[in-house]
C-alpha cells in the first residue's frame, strides 16, 4: 500500500491555486463589463433590444397559419407516394393539389370580402403559400399545382413567357366566374419561373442563346423534370412502393 505523500498533495493543489485565481478573474471581468454598461446607460438599451427581439420571435411562432394553405398543404403532403396509371411521378399529389387551389380560388372571387390589410382569402392564402415555399426545405403544393396545371392546360412547346400568357388568355374555359382568372394566375406563375424551367430538360439556355436573343421552347418534358423534383422533396421521408 502506497503511503501519502506530501508532495504528492502540493503537485496536485497548484493546478488548483492557478485555477482559483483565474476563475475568480474571470468572474470580477464580467461583473466589471456589466458595471461599464450601467454606467453608461448601455445595459438597459441592451436588455430592451434583446426583449424586443424575443418577443417578435415569439410573436411570430405564434401566428396561427392560414387555414387554407395549411388545408391545402397538407393535402398534398399527405398524399400518398406513387405514381400515376401511366407511371408519371407527382402526377396525383399535383392533381389533387391543384383541384383545391383552384376550388380556394374562385371562392375567393366569389367572396371578395377582404381583412383589415386590405387582402382577399386568396391574398391570405398565397401569401402563406408563398412563404412556405421560402422555407429551408420549403414546401412545393404551389409549385406543383402549377406545373400539373401547366401539363394539362398548356399546348407545349411555347417559345416565350408572352407567348404562354397569350394562350392562358385565350383559353376556352367553362362559364365559371373566375376560371379564367385562375388560368391566368397559373400562366403568370410559370411565365416567372419561364428561363429557370426551360433549363431542366435537354434544350436549355446557352451563352451563344443568351447572345444573340434566342428564346428556348418550354417544353413538356421541362415540367415534367420539376414535377419530379417535387415529389422527390415531397415524398423524401415516405416510403415508397415497391
Amino acid at each position: 500500500m502506497r503511503l501519502f505523500n506530501c508532495g504528492d498533495w502540493r503537485r496536485q493543489a497548484a493546478p488548483l491555486r492557478i485555477r482559483v485565481p483565474l476563475l475568480a478573474s474571470l468572474i470580477i471581468e464580467q461583473f466589471d463589463q456589466a458595471g461599464w454598461l450601467l454606467r453608461t446607460r448601455c445595459l438597459p438599451i441592451i436588455i430592451c433590444a434583446l426583449a424586443g427581439l424575443a418577443g417578435h420571435a415569439l410573436a411570430a411562432a405564434s401566428t396561427p397559419k392560414n387555414v387554407a394553405a395549411d388545408r391545402a398543404e397538407r393535402l398534398y403532403d399527405d398524399f400518398p407516394a406513387g405514381t400515376d396509371a401511366e407511371g408519371h411521378e407527382g402526377y396525383n399529389a399535383a392533381q389533387k393539389a391543384e383541384e383545391q387551389l383552384r376550388r380556394d380560388f374562385l371562392g375567393s372571387l366569389q367572396n371578395p370580402q377582404k381583412n383589415a390589410a386590405n387582402q382577399t382569402a386568396w391574398d391570405e392564402e398565397e401569401a402563406q403559400l408563398i412563404s412556405d415555399s421560402l422555407k429551408y426545405g420549403g414546401d412545393k403544393t404551389l409549385d406543383a399545382a402549377a406545373m400539373y396545371w401547366g401539363v394539362t392546360h398548356l399546348h407545349l412547346p411555347v417559345i416565350s413567357a408572352e407567348q404562354l400568357l397569350a394562350q392562358a388568355s385565350a383559353m376556352q374555359v367553362a362559364d365559371q366566374p373566375g376560371a379564367r382568372e385562375f388560368n391566368e394566375y397559373m400562366a403568370k406563375y410559370l411565365a416567372a419561373r419561364f428561363d429557370s424551367l426551360n433549363k431542366l430538360a435537354s434544350s436549355y439556355h446557352s451563352a451563344i442563346d443568351d447572345i444573340e436573343g434566342r428564346n428556348v421552347p418550354l417544353n413538356l418534358a421541362d415540367l415534367q423534370a420539376e414535377l419530379r423534383i417535387d415529389e422527390f422533396v415531397r415524398t423524401i421521408s415516405k416510403s415508397r412502393p415497391f
